[in-house]
């Protein structure tokens, strides 16, 4: 999922692992805990990925990747 959405998106790998968290339902905050990142930095990519994706929500984003296909429940 995270190839195709930086195929889609132009995501680079750490946008693309924000937006499938995001995508599974998860917090910002475990999204950071889970890549290893801090809140601040997880929340820089999520708003790169907005940028990316003209979307300004994260159910705009989770909606987007799910209308795309892209997205497959693990």
């Amino acid at each position: 999922m995270q190839a195709q959405l930086r195929d889609l998106y132009g995501l680079t790998p750490a946008e693309a692992a924000v937006a499938t968290a995001i995508t599974r339902g998860e917090g910002l905050q475990a999204v950071a805990d889970e890549l290893g990142i801090s809140l601040t930095r997880a929340r820089t990519h999520l708003q790169h990925v907005f940028e990316k994706t003209e979307t300004r929500r994260q159910a705009e984003l989770v909606r987007l990747i799910a209308a795309s296909g892209v997205y497959h429940r693990q």
